[in-house]
């Protein structure tokens, strides 16, 4: 019988350790990824402009929080441009896709800085270098009233499977309940049924084609508190693609200015069974992070 000397089996306990944990990855994902959302908060390309003037320490700080989370792929809201992207998404090890909705120009009055005009805002993807997907055609139909963005629209592939994501942000001023009463929303309100009646169009068109599909980004709307009007529209547009709420359960401890989530994952037409229980989370936030936290989970892929 051969005997290995002390050291080198240590040696090779180790490795044999080493590689475990290499193969249970996040969580109990293994090889799968790990996919969030994330509104970076008027991420302009030039620092010390926009809504949110950035210094360099600002866009570094965005940065090392993506590198932190382990995302494997963003999708991401209120970003200027690609450069605007490039500024936290860097170098080779990043792919990015934004949506090509034409520039918008300036938009309104920056409600927390007098004087500054909101900037174009668009939607994408950050995909780690390494992963294979397909671009889509964005979801034009979300932005039909004016300012409103486009949903960014791509295919991954991976392992022999594809799941299809779309990432989207949504109009703002018509967050819950106490909202829909109020007259002065009445406009936004009347938006945001129309969007969630494509949402639930597009499921139901990933229903047909046999695609597996997550919809996440800035919903502006607190989804899951029961019998919301907004998820109900959704749902019923999407008939038996029969979206799940990922994020459902789900508390939000980002702000004190969103009591639950407003950022959501929505999945369907067999991605409800790629993804990893329990790995739906939100991420905390703190230091020079923007005014949404991201929300992930991961996914046998």
């Amino acid at each position: 019988m051969r005997v290995i000397p002390l050291r080198l089996g240590l040696l090779l306990v180790l490795l044999a350790l080493a590689l475990l944990v290499a193969s249970c990855g996040k969580g109990e994902a293994g090889p799968g990824l790990r996919i969030g959302t994330w509104n970076l908060e008027h991420l302009d390309d030039t620092g010390m402009e926009g809504c949110l003037p950035r210094d360099q320490a600002d866009y570094d700080a965005i940065a090392d929080r993506v590198n932190e989370f382990e995302l494997d792929i963003v999708a991401f809201q209120e970003v200027e441009n690609e450069a605007a992207a490039r500024r936290v998404f860097r170098g080779p090890e990043w792919q990015v896709e934004v949506s090509s909705r034409p520039e918008t120009g300036e938009g309104p009055e920056c409600w927390r800085m007098r004087g500054r005009r909101l900037g174009h805002l668009a939607t994408g993807f950050a995909i780690r270098r390494g992963i294979a997907y397909r671009r889509n055609a964005d979801l034009e139909a979300l932005g039909a009233a004016a300012y409103q963005r486009w949903g960014t629209d791509i295919t991954v592939l991976k392992g022999g499977k594809s799941v299809r994501l779309l990432s989207v942000h949504l109009v703002t001023g018509c967050w819950g309940e106490e909202h829909d009463r109020n007259p002065a929303n009445a406009e936004n309100c009347g938006v945001l049924r129309g969007q969630m009646r494509q949402l639930g169009q597009w499921a139901a068109a990933r229903h047909e084609d046999g695609s597996p599909f997550v919809i996440l980004g800035d919903f502006n709307r607190r989804l899951a508190l029961p019998g919301d009007w907004a998820w109900q529209a959704l749902a019923s547009a999407a008939g038996p693609a029969a979206p799940v709420l990922a994020t459902a359960g789900l508390a939000s401890q980002c702000s004190r200015r969103f009591p639950a989530l407003i950022d959501h994952l929505v999945v369907g037409g067999g991605a409800e069974t790629l993804l990893v229980p329990g790995s739906v989370r939100e991420w905390p936030r703190h230091g020079r992070h923007p005014d949404h936290c991201p929300v992930s989970a991961d996914f046998r892929l």
